[in-house]
């Protein structure tokens, strides 16, 4: 084993002992399914905006988003706006959902469908879809751990040891702590890439091209053609924006992180801090990434550009700092989705199946339900599955028609079952049909399936308002909302 392999795994095990030790200290006992699942909504705004950072900002952004940033240019920086489009309209969700949640006691996005349209059986389906979409994102993360520590180590520590040994403290930690484990943690990890790794990026940004302005001067003068939009297009690009923001608004766990604040106000002002720090990441990572297929030596694996440069620039030392960066963003994202998954399948699937099941017995499936899935994602990761990416964006298009029936439903009173129902459907057979058979939406003129299926998905959920009758509880359901204050005080006398 070479000095830089032992540099970098040293960093990396120090880091490892510093996230240990804050959620050992900070950690809560699991005793309930609403602390296990949003605990116990009681995370001040600090806490839930860097959760969410944590959650947000995945791994991959350093490997499969960092190499698209280097061979299409500012076509990717699509991820920088619509990260920051999709957190300001969670501004505007922040009240009804966190009220709706301590009321009505909800802990998954699923329970709002639910919840709102008054369908056990909608529910049961909603869930069961998303979990099918969101299930391929889960898979990137774990192996891209593995490829983090096998970049990070000079190739030291084989790509599925390193997936398993850090894969298993995360689901480890997930089970033990629950959401607040993994909101430490992400605390701890969101805080690490975001100062940190900013600073990392300018700094590598300064020593590889002398500071932004340089490196966007040498783009243009060797490749112009990556400060456009390419052959892609920009209607492409711009359907590719809006599906996403609309869509990254609508992830299960970003639903779940509202519900996991101390208050309404709490929840909105994390959600308007955390796009100031989600830009600065993304587009410093980005811009990094631009300028490097100006070098001759660009590696033939893209995907290994963040290390090499890191290498190139900074040695091991700045190595073992990229891999941390890499995990830190990895760990975050896989604790946060597998707690909301486990909850996910405990109460939307089994507890609508097992009626008689109570609230202690859903928390006991959801804690064991964490290792389950962590152990079947690690399992899936250590197989060589082409086109991994490729599937994730494809299920990112079907779980964007979510938008529909969830935020039109919480704001417009006429939204139906009929029409959510209906909408859903269409939008994801559009959403699935642009990604696997795109002649059949060559029609739409360059948009992808998933916007088209948004549009026609919103026009269903809007026509159906108007042709059916809303659900009876409608009323008390908005009422609840817009007198939450009024609902505490009865409800504490």
């Amino acid at each position: 084993m070479s000095s830089s392999a032992i540099i970098t795994i040293a960093c990396i095990l120090g880091y490892f002992v510093i996230n240990a030790v804050f959620i050992k200290i900070f950690g809560r006992k699991q005793d309930s399914l609403e602390e296990f699942g949003v605990g116990s909504r009681s995370f001040g705004w600090f806490l839930v905006a860097f959760a969410y950072i944590g959650g947000w900002y995945t791994g991959s952004i350093y490997t499969g988003f960092f190499s698209n940033a280097a061979t299409l240019g500012v076509f990717v920086h699509y991820g920088t706006i619509y990260s920051v489009t999709s957190l300001f309209i969670m501004y505007f969700m922040a009240k009804p959902v966190w009220v709706l949640g301590k009321v009505y006691n909800l802990e998954t996005q699923a329970d709002i469908i639910g919840l709102r349209y008054g369908s056990q059986k909608f529910k049961f389906a909603f869930a069961l879809l998303t979990l099918l979409f969101y299930s391929p994102w889960l898979i990137i993360e774990v192996k891209t751990i593995g490829y983090a520590v096998y970049a990070a180590t000079y190739s030291s520590v084989n790509f599925n040891i390193g997936l398993i040994v850090i894969s298993a403290f995360v689901i480890g930690y997930s089970f033990l702590g629950g959401s607040r484990a993994s909101a430490i943690g992400g605390l701890v990890q969101g805080v690490t890439f975001t100062v940190v790794g900013v600073l990392a990026m300018y700094w590598l940004i300064v020593k590889t091209y002398g500071g932004f302005g340089d490196l966007y001067d040498k783009v243009e003068e060797i490749n112009s053609g990556l400060l456009t939009l390419g052959a892609l297009g920009g209607k492409y690009w711009a359907s590719v924006l809006i599906t996403c923001t609309l869509g990254g608004f609508v992830l299960p766990a970003s639903t779940v992180g509202l519900y996991k604040a101390e208050s309404p106000r709490a929840a909105k002002k994390s959600v308007l801090i955390t796009p100031i720090i989600g830009t600065l990441i993304s587009f410093s990572l980005y811009s990094l990434g631009l300028g490097l297929t100006t070098f001759e030596d660009f590696p033939a694996d893209p995907q290994s550009a963040a290390f090499w440069i890191s290498d190139k620039v900074g040695g091991p030392v700045m190595v073992g700092l990229l891999g941390i960066l890499a995990l830190a963003a990895c760990m975050s994202t896989i604790s946060i989705v597998i707690n909301c998954v486990s909850v996910l399948i405990a109460k939307d699937l089994i507890g609508t199946i097992h009626t008689r099941a109570d609230r202690q017995s859903l928390f006991k499936y959801a804690r064991t339900l964490t290792i389950i899935v962590g152990v079947i994602a690690i399992v899936i990761a250590t197989r060589d599955i082409p086109n991994l990416m490729f599937m994730g964006l494809a299920m990112y298009d079907c779980s964007a028609q979510a938008f529909p029936p969830l935020f039109i439903g919480l704001f417009w009173r006429r939204a139906n079952l009929p029409g959510a129902v209906l909408g859903f459907a269409v939008g994801c057979f559009f959403g699935f049909a642009g990604s696997f058979f795109p002649a059949a939406i060559a029609w739409a003129g360059g948009c992808t399936g998933g916007f088209v299926g948004l549009v026609a998905n919103a026009l269903i959920v809007i026509v159906c308002g108007f042709i059916f009758k809303p659900y009876a509880r409608v009323d008390e359901i908005f009422d609840t909302v817009r007198n939450y204050k009024h609902v505490y005080k009865k409800r504490a006398a």
